[in-house]
C-alpha cells in the first residue's frame, strides 16, 4: 500500500501540489470539507476509477443538498444531457476533483498485493494503532472500535475471504490518503466528512478502509509535522475525520453531494486513455468543461508492472 501511496505523492507534488494549492489559496484555513467519492470498478466497457470530489463546507449541509438538488436532481447515467450548473459547481472555486485510473489490472493487483502481503500490512496497522493510542492524552474509544475492525479483516484474510476485494479496500484507502494529504497541505482542514454511496468496500467490517485510510494519514502526517525517532508515532488530533456512512437501505441523504463525484468518475471511466473519446456526447461535454486546461480536475493512471509502479497525470489541452 505505501509503494502505491508513494508512487502516487512522487508524481502529483511535481504535477498537481502547485494547481492545488493555487486552488485553494484563497480559501480559508481551519474550515470543514467534504471528501465525496464514487467509483467505476469491474466493468470490461469501462475505465476503473475511483473519483474524489473535496468541496469546502461553504454554508450549511441542507442549504448545499437543496443547491445541488435543484441544478442536477439525478446521476449522470440517468441523464441525456449533463447539468450546466452542475458543470459549474464542479469548476467552482470550492471544488477540486482527483481521479485515479488503474490500468490492465482486472484483478486489481492481485499479482502485488497477495493475502500474506495484505495480512502483514494488517497486523502493521495494529502496531501503528497501539502507538498512536499511547500517545493519546486522553481516553479514545476509536481505538478500540478501529483494532476491532482491523481484527475482523485479518479473520476473513485469513479464512481465504473475497481476496480481490480486499485488495480494493486497500487500493481504495491508498487513493484516500493521498487526496487527504493534499488537501490538508493545501488548507490544513479542521475537519474532514468522508462522504460515499453504497459500496462493497465501504461496508466492508463497517468501514475498515475509513480506518486504515485514517491511520495511514495519520502516519504520513505524524512524520510530516512531527518527526520522531523509533517507533513512538505522534497523535493527530487534526484534521477530524468523520466517516458518513450511507443507509443500508432506501435514499441516502447525501445522494446530492454524490452527484458531484458521480459526474466526475462515470466521465472519467467512459474516456479513451489513448485519446478525447467517448461513448456519449454527455460525458464529452462535462470533459471539454471540466478537464480541458483544467486546474481543479486531476487525472491520475496507475499501472504496475514487476515491481513498480508506474503514475502518470493526463492533461487535455484545448485545440
Amino acid at each position: 500500500m505505501i509503494d502505491i501511496i508513494l508512487a502516487l505523492k512522487t508524481v502529483l507534488d511535481k504535477s498537481a501540489k502547485d494547481d492545488l494549492n493555487a486552488w485553494l489559496g484563497p480559501l480559508p484555513k481551519n474550515a470543514a470539507w467534504h471528501v465525496i467519492s464514487d467509483y467505476v470498478f469491474g466493468d470490461p466497457n469501462k475505465n476503473d476509477v475511483a473519483s474524489f470530489v473535496l468541496l469546502l463546507h461553504h454554508d450549511k449541509l441542507d442549504v448545499i443538498r437543496g443547491y445541488i438538488d435543484n441544478i442536477a436532481p439525478s446521476d449522470i447515467k440517468s441523464v441525456r444531457s449533463p447539468s450546466e450548473g452542475m458543470i459549474k459547481y464542479l469548476n467552482s472555486p470550492v471544488a477540486f476533483s482527483f481521479s485515479f485510473v488503474l490500468q490492465g489490472e482486472p484483478g486489481f493487483l492481485k499479482g502485488f498485493a497477495t493475502s500474506a502481503d495484505m495480512l502483514a500490512q494488517l497486523d502493521e496497522f495494529g502496531h501503528m494503532l497501539d502507538s498512536f493510542e499511547t500517545n493519546t492524552p486522553q481516553p479514545n474509544e476509536y481505538f478500540a472500535l478501529a483494532r476491532s475492525r482491523v481484527r475482523q479483516f485479518v479473520q476473513e484474510l485469513r479464512q481465504k475471504g473475497n481476496q480481490k476485494l480486499a485488495r480494493k479496500v486497500f487500493l481504495l484507502a491508498a487513493y484516500a490518503v493521498a487526496v487527504f494529504e493534499y488537501l490538508d497541505l493545501g488548507v490544513a482542514p479542521q475537519a474532514v466528512s468522508w462522504v460515499s454511496d453504497r459500496d462493497a468496500m465501504l461496508d466492508r467490517h463497517d468501514g475498515v478502509v475509513c480506518d486504515i485510510a485514517t491511520l495511514m494519514f495519520w502516519v504520513m502526517k505524524s512524520g510530516r509535522v512531527d518527526p520522531v525517532e523509533g517507533e513512538q508515532m505522534r497523535v493527530i488530533d487534526r484534521p477530524t475525520f468523520i466517516h458518513v456512512q450511507p443507509e443500508k437501505t432506501g435514499p441516502n441523504h447525501m445522494d446530492p453531494l454524490i452527484r458531484m463525484a458521480d459526474y466526475v468518475a462515470g466521465t472519467v471511466a467512459d474516456m479513451s486513455m489513448k485519446g478525447f473519446e467517448f461513448s456519449h456526447q454527455k460525458f464529452r461535454e462535462i470533459a471539454q468543461a471540466c478537464f480541458v486546461e483544467s486546474k481543479n480536475h486531476v487525472i491520475v493512471t496507475i499501472a504496475h508492472a514487476g515491481d513498480r509502479f508506474t503514475v502518470r497525470r493526463v492533461g487535455f489541452k484545448e485545440t
